[in-house]
């Protein structure tokens, strides 16, 4: 973890435990593959037609696009949700049973009709009756509605390539968790909907918790990709013969799908985001209806390669061959899906001896060769997507590829932790002896120039230098636009005279991912020094670039912004504000909005979000710390505990939970009590370098120096370049006489603090003795 920056006394502790939980909610397409038909069932409502000009039904478009209709209609847009038929249902419903963590089922068939027999919302075995497939291959799961316009998705699936059912689920959970298929988490109508039918509009009631969720088409249609079709239809009409028009024609469709353009709309779903509107439209900027994530801890590992399931668009935005304009259809025939070709061609198709003027720029080579790959032809390795599209497997039965076609780099794996292709398959060799191979077969020099994954490694683990070599990322134009964003994001524990300006450089970058991760730094210095810094950005073209401003502006008094800027100023707050409630259905999006109204000083709004995340959600724990913490600044210190106290019955295993109860129980002057819950919470977050700070001070207030200086060390094995926990065991050196030991830390304070004055004198004192 990035270094801390500040130290705090016993009598300081959970002074402010602040918005420790602030995240943001993320709208994912679960598996990205999927079902479909033009008849829409009962259970849910066709849209009417929108406020733009509209959609038509599939069947309208087939008129016309028979060899397009044709491709699409075996594809996995085609089938990304469907009614129950013969035809559409894979699972094996012949009355079997299936035993797994998440409990008992059974699956039958009755009156033409699909039903599966096992635990309900209630505790209670009862039947439900399957209202749609999702998803063809290789699994399919299958939905069934339940009260207030939801459908869940059982956490139970068909396997369709081994032919079995299987479970999702990691271990047993009851019902109430989010994590059962009756909870949040397996909710469709926000988790999957929105990228499994096409003009979804999930229609969320926050006042009755309810849904009327509606779409024009039930799978990912004509339309999903290509925007609503009325305006192309009479287009048609007049036109008959397709008439003779250029690629600027407008014929009512989005139908120039070239680079950023196509890219965007397969991202809209094919990626791991934040949606920030409740409704998008084929072809309109990505970055202003979504919130992409970044080459964040947990989905990427620190040299890009995919880790959680994150699709393609991340992926995709690392590659040289986006940077080269290669888009997704280079690859993909857009209607059916499928690649253009068969095996190692589909590379070759540009990756030759001869490469199409188009991409001149690649060098001319037998790339399908042993003398390249060095691997027997139809061999594992021999074959392009091994060594540059390693797969992961998610939902226990789904490869993916990585789609940032890198080359492999095995010499990075020992610097980054990150896997490597040849390991990958060679799985009882080092990534050492992987790159001797490589430095054998394309000699020595080979891929071994710089990376952005070892700067990010750094700046992951915090080791010296790292806030130079992010601000350097930050701001070189020649690395793809995601890793210089995540690099700037990063910054914020790093900022200092050196690092500062790549971050305001970053503000005026012309890539607006980078522009919102440069504003999302600004978080880490005082309110009053955002104010010029971030104010211009206001009003960005891109709304995404907004709302962060909006959200990293929230401690600065509103009446800082008068004449020109108060338009601007309003205007982005309302699309932040917008931008949360576009998720009004999840906890994590009033707990948002529950920092962002403390931080404006609001604590009317403040708490009515944070209870009315407890109201959607009574076991989200984030919004009971974060009220009990506001409860506190409120004097309410009665409420607190009786917050934190539910908190702690209700999750006795939860860090946060046991850590924000420890100093509960140090402001009660509890101190004997208070010990043993920091001890815990170390204990059971050994990932966390503040719990163990904060444990080690409050074993020195009780006069058990040693005790704490033991806990720093131990500590310091997993967080080497914690500026805490080192400040802290240099002052326990000093008082113990350990001179030695002393020089040794200030060497390591200064290493990653060069400029501390403080540090330097200390250090000139230690030396001279």
């Amino acid at each position: 973890m990035p270094n801390s920056r500040s130290s705090e006394s016993w009598t300081l502790l959970g002074g402010t435990i602040g918005v420790v939980f602030l995240v943001l909610a993320v709208g994912l397409a679960w598996s990205g593959d999927a079902a479909g038909s033009d008849d829409v069932p009962a259970a849910t409502m066709p849209a009417q037609m929108s406020e733009r000009a509209d959609y038509v039904a599939d069947s309208v478009c087939a008129t016309c696009h028979a060899a397009e209709t044709e491709a699409w209609s075996d594809s996995h847009h085609a089938h990304a949700m469907e009614p129950p038929t013969e035809d559409t249902v894979r699972g094996d419903f012949d009355d079997v049973t299936f035993e797994s963590p998440s409990g008992h089922y059974r699956f039958f068939r009755r009156d033409g009709g699909y039903f599966v027999e096992t635990e309900g919302p209630d505790g209670k075995t009862a039947t439900f009756e399957v209202a749609y497939t999702f998803g063809w291959t290789p699994l399919q799961q299958y939905l069934v509605a339940l009260d207030r316009g939801r459908l869940q998705a059982l956490s139970v699936a068909w396997d369709t390539e081994r032919k079995r059912w299987f479970d999702l689920a990691e271990e047993p959970v009851a019902p109430g968790d989010a994590l059962h298929w009756t909870g949040r988490e397996y909710n469709w109508n926000f988790r999957c909907a929105d990228c499994h039918s096409t003009d979804l509009r999930r229609n969320y009631d926050l006042e009755t918790d309810s849904y009327e969720t509606t779409y024009s088409a039930v799978n990912v249609g004509c339309q999903g990709c290509h925007g609503p079709g009325s305006a192309h239809v009479a287009w048609a009409e007049e036109n008959p013969a397709g008439g003779d028009y250029g690629p600027g024609t407008d014929i009512g469709l989005v139908t120039d799908l070239k680079a950023g353009n196509q890219i965007g709309t397969c991202a809209q779903c094919h990626s791991r985001r934040r949606q920030i509107t409740d409704h998008n439209v084929a072809g309109e900027p990505f970055l202003d209806h979504y919130t992409p994530s970044l080459l964040q801890g947990g989905l990427y590992f620190p040299d890009g390669q995919i880790d959680d399931e994150v699709y393609v668009y991340g992926s995709f935005l690392q590659s040289r061959m986006n940077a080269k304009g290669v888009v997704c259809t280079d690859c993909h025939e857009p209607h059916s899906g499928a690649l253009l070709a068969d095996g190692n061609a589909v590379c070759t198709a540009c990756h030759s001896e001869t490469p199409p003027e188009r991409f001149s720029s690649i060098r001319p080579l037998a790339y399908d060769s042993p003398a390249h790959h060095f691997h027997d032809e139809g061999k594992p390795g021999s074959f392009c997507v091994d060594c540059h599209m390693p797969e992961r497997t998610y939902m226990v039965v789904d490869p993916r590829r990585d789609h940032s076609f890198r080359i492999p780099r095995p010499d990075l794996a020992a610097m980054t932790g990150a896997p490597d292709a040849c390991t990958g398959c060679h799985s009882d060799k080092a990534a050492s002896w992987a790159a001797d191979r490589i430095a054998e077969w394309y000699g020595p020099d080979r891929r071994n120039e710089p990376h952005f994954g070892e700067t990010l490694a750094l700046g992951r683990s915090g080791a010296p230098g790292a806030g130079e070599r992010l601000a350097a990322l930050a701001t070189d134009r020649d690395q793809p636009a995601i890793a210089r964003a995540t690099a700037v994001e990063m910054l914020r524990a790093y900022l200092d005279e050196v690092t500062g300006p790549s971050v305001v450089a970053s503000l005026e970058d012309p890539d607006p991912m980078v522009r919102a991760a440069a504003l999302e730094s600004l978080e880490g210095i005082q309110p009053d020094a955002r104010v010029d810094l971030a104010a211009p950005l206001l009003d960005d073209p891109v709304r995404s670039v907004r709302i962060m401003a909006a959200r990293v502006l929230a401690p600065v008094p509103a009446e800082t912004f008068l004449g020109d800027r108060r338009g601007a100023y309003q205007a982005a707050v309302d699309e932040y504000v917008a931008s949360e409630l576009a998720a009004a259905e999840r906890p994590e999006s009033h707990l948002n909005l529950g920092g962002y109204w403390a931080e404006r000083g609001d604590a009317g709004k403040a708490e009515a979000a944070y209870r009315t995340a407890l109201r959607l959600a009574p076991d989200f724990i984030p919004a009971m710390i974060n009220l009990a913490e506001l409860q506190r600044a409120l004097g309410n210190t009665s409420e607190e505990a009786t917050l934190l106290e539910r908190a702690y019955l209700a999750e006795p295993d939860n860090a946060a939970v046991v850590h924000a109860l420890g100093l509960l129980r140090v402001r009660q002057g509890r101190r004997e009590d208070a010990l043993p819950l920091l001890a815990e919470a170390v204990e059971q977050a050994p990932e966390s370098a503040r719990y163990a700070h904060v444990y080690a001070v409050a074993l020195e207030s009780l006069g058990n120096p040693q005790a704490a200086r033991e806990v720093r060390e131990t500590a310091l094995e997993n967080h080497p370049y914690d500026v805490d926990l080192l400040a802290g065991l240099l002052r326990d050196q000093l008082n113990a006489g350990d001179r030695d030991g002393a020089r040794d830390t200030v060497d390591r304070l200064l290493a990653l603090r060069p400029q501390d004055a403080e540090l330097a004198r200390l250090k000139a004192q230690l030396d001279a003795r």
